[in-house]
């Protein structure tokens, strides 16, 4: 009898590729069909986000405005924080990494927690610098929305997800070797 299992192992590196692909299928599906037309997701980021931002400026002594998904220091036109800009894409990447990746749930469910929090107040901080420079610089706003993905959480992620791969006691995925139980 010829032993199947044998003959279907995959190396780590296809296993990840493929419960990762699963995993952003899934989310996507998930997000499309039921989380954006549903639309609560996307108003509490965004609601929850500019209401935070503009209790730290408020702190931080500027005059604002706010309601719903609009900030603004007082006088000027403010931002709007719509739906693909409040990070729920983000938090979605990176938590099918994390999700994807091996290692031992109990870690994998502390720095997913952990992360998304992270990144949500990440979100806040950008926020805040959005509303900042519809003041300051309004003539680079163009400039600071494209680039501010690229300056506030890419390294977030990057750095997390790092952090994933060192603390999830498994070998290298490129390695092709076993991964350790969990």
């Amino acid at each position: 009898m010829i032993n199947v299992k044998n003959k279907l192992k995959l190396s780590p590196l296809t296993v990840f590729l493929l419960k990762a692909g699963a995993v952003y299928a899934v989310w996507h599906l998930l997000y499309d069909y039921i989380l954006l037309p549903d639309g609560r997701l996307d108003t509490f980021l965004s609601y929850s986000g500019v209401s935070m931002a503009a209790g730290i400026l408020s702190i931080l002594g500027w005059e604002i405005e706010s309601a719903g998904r609009v900030i603004a220091i007082f006088g000027t036109g403010g931002v709007e924080i719509q739906n693909g800009c409040n990070g729920v894409e983000l938090l979605g990447l990176y938590a099918g990494f994390i999700i994807a990746y091996p290692g031992p749930m109990r870690k994998r469910l502390v720095l997913l927690a952990a992360g998304l929090l992270i990144l949500y107040f990440a979100n806040v901080f950008r926020i805040t610098a959005f509303t900042l420079s519809d003041v300051y610089i309004p003539q680079h706003w163009d400039k600071v929305h494209t680039y501010s993905s690229y300056v506030i959480f890419y390294p977030l992620v990057l750095g997390l997800w790092y952090t994933w791969t060192v603390i999830s006691d498994r070998q290298d995925i490129f390695s092709g070797g076993e991964f350790s139980s969990a």
